[in-house]
């Protein structure tokens, strides 16, 4: 069956990447993938298997003109690329400007090499939503814009820390996308994806666990006891990465997405509920101790499942097991 559009995913070898690409490709999508290297691509090529798949190379996101020859002749963007860890030395230079102007290098390339682009979905995050001391009204939507970490990164400038840095990056790479489409009328209208802390089997290349995304290695490392202690202020969001990859396609068809924020949550999540639902599952292995004492923010998701039609999401317990057993079968742990 000859494919239904021509989908560019940057940072198509990445944990939400890959997903994305693999929903497309499970869709009947061809797919474009975006690497920073030719071995990456070899290896997403080798995983997806698929002769509707091919990749270009940007080693750099954050170059100007850097995805002007891989809009060429594409339907839709999906842009997942945008740095997440907390190995920051320099925040304006790991994740500031990557985040902004890789943003802004595919929406001008768009605009101005991608004339067939109908629609840009970018994955933005909950913190491009959350401000730290939101209790009131004590909920997160759509509607919310996080102020306190672009704040605090004017006032702090290189002495961010990490945790201020990333929201930063996040709501300033948002706004950013905005602010471009609301310019000048465009060829192609626009959608993000808000999701929380994202779980779930990886798919992505990836040579170690210490090489594994943020979000999971946190749970590998919770479930090889390289955590003792439980942060008692850890109380988030959570969705799982399969259901991140459906709503990124649902958002790039619907005409319903068009111009729309969509908050991807499926729960709440803290290290407490991880240890026990590891203590549940794996019996007779020593887990990190200590209580939550912290809340989440309920963040709502109606409109998720109204609009993309998302229905019910993966849940927190099932997103814990599949993500431990995708990384003992990849890594051949006990």
């Amino acid at each position: 069956m000859a494919p239904q559009s021509l989908v560019l995913v940057s940072g198509v070898s990445g944990f939400v990447g890959s997903h994305v690409a693999r929903a497309l490709l499970d869709a009947g999508f061809a797919v474009r993938g975006t690497v920073r290297s030719a071995a990456k691509g070899a290896q997403s090529a080798e995983a997806f298997a698929s002769e509707n798949f091919s990749f270009v190379v940007v080693p750099d996101i954050g170059v100007a003109g850097a995805f002007d020859e891989a809009v060429v002749g594409v339907d839709y963007v999906l842009h997942t690329a945008s740095p997440f860890h907390y190995n920051v030395v320099d925040p304006e230079r790991d994740l500031i400007i990557p985040a902004v102007q890789g943003t802004l290098a595919i929406l001008n390339a768009v605009a101005t090499y991608g004339p067939t682009v109908k629609r840009v979905v970018i994955t933005s995050s909950v913190a491009a939503i959350r401000n730290p001391t939101q209790v009131v009204p004590g909920y997160l939507s759509e509607l919310d814009y996080n102020t306190f970490a672009p704040a605090e990164y004017e006032r702090l400038g290189p002495a961010t820390p990490p945790n201020v840095a990333y929201p930063a990056s996040k709501a300033y790479a948002e706004r950013a996308a905005w602010d471009f489409m609301a310019k000048s009328a465009r060829h192609f209208d626009l959608a993000t994806i808000n999701p929380p802390f994202i779980f779930g089997p990886t798919i992505h290349p990836c040579s170690s666990v210490n090489d594994l995304n943020t979000s999971v290695k946190l749970i590998a490392d919770f479930y090889l006891g390289n955590i003792k202690e439980t942060n008692p202020l850890a109380a988030f969001g959570f969705v799982d990465v399969r259901d991140v990859a459906r709503a990124h396609v649902f958002a790039m068809t619907l005409p319903g997405a068009s111009g729309q924020r969509f908050l991807t949550s499926s729960g709440p999540f803290t290290h407490q509920i991880l240890v026990e639902t590891l203590q549940k599952w794996y019996p007779g292995r020593e887990f990190a101790t200590g209580v939550t004492t912290a809340v989440p923010l309920k963040e709502i998701n109606e409109k998720s499942k109204k609009v993309l039609l998302l229905g019910e999401y993966i849940s927190l317990e099932k997103s814990i097991v599949d993500t431990v057993e995708s990384v003992k079968e990849r890594f051949n742990i006990q």
